[in-house]
């Protein structure tokens, strides 16, 4: 299905390789869940795709909030993330991703990365990036992260090192979309408080083709998408006037 939506929307985007892998907590009390990514490649416009796949059952989701609440894991020098975006990534990684991008960087050295995903997708999309750099695989200026509903996905020192090290990286809201505020801020106390990194890119709409946005400098001011006390969960699953879900089952169709 995903050289179905690179042939309807960007022909020159080959599928390198699907990764899927068992990212269940070890608590028996849950059954098996897994993650998913993809790489492509476009030898055309020289592009590397790493794009990772959003929350796909309740019961994931329902990992991923108690895990919020949970642990965290330090993110080799640089702070802290949650533990089960850090596990979900390596087990990606030791799962086929670490040989596929070494691969690759052999390949293709003078390409740019492109980093993607929403939802889960969108916090392991910033945990890909930071990884492929920490790792010394490819260097920031080369890659370019853009996520779509992303929660907060680590602490104030790993969101520090991020914005300070990307020059492109940003996180797409829509409008009251719920995700982006998880884990709520007031409900924790300072020393356990995650923050978003830079740069928030909000569309106070429906996102259809022309819509105005806001670029929120400040990564989690009291402005922006932070504004909203009404949040949707109608909003994350919906993104440029598109239920995202069916869009992909479909095969992503061309708009007209």
């Amino acid at each position: 299905m995903a050289q179905k939506c690179f042939d309807n929307n960007w022909p020159t985007m080959k599928l390198s390789k699907y990764i899927l892998v068992n990212c269940s907590d070890p608590s028996p009390i849950l059954p098996l869940t897994t993650c998913a990514m993809i790489t492509a490649v476009d030898t055309t416009q020289k592009i590397l795709v790493m794009s990772f796949r959003a929350t796909n059952t309740g019961t994931q989701l329902e990992e991923e909030i108690l895990n919020y609440f949970v642990a965290k894991k330090a993110f080799f020098d640089s702070g802290y993330i949650f533990e089960f975006f850090y596990d979900a990534y390596v087990a990606l990684w030791n799962g086929g991703l670490s040989a596929e991008m070494r691969n690759l960087k052999y390949k293709y050295p003078d390409y740019e990365v492109w980093v993607t995903g929403h939802s889960l997708g969108a916090a392991l999309a910033s945990v890909g990036a930071s990884w492929i750099v920490k790792a010394g695989l490819f260097k920031p200026e080369h890659i370019k992260v853009l996520t779509a509903g992303q929660p907060r996905t680590g602490d104030y020192a790993y969101s520090l090192w991020h914005q300070n090290t990307f020059a492109y990286s940003f996180r797409i809201v829509h409008a009251h979309d719920i995700v982006p505020h998880v884990p709520f801020q007031y409900e924790l106390v300072d020393h356990d408080k995650m923050y978003h990194h830079r740069t928030e890119i909000w569309y106070n709409n429906d996102m259809s083709v022309g819509s105005p946005y806001h670029v929120c400098q400040e990564a989690d001011g009291f402005y922006c998408s932070n504004q909203n006390a009404d949040l949707s969960w109608n909003d994350h699953t919906h993104y440029y006037n598109t239920d995202l879900d069916g869009y992909g089952n479909k095969g992503c169709p061309k708009a007209n």
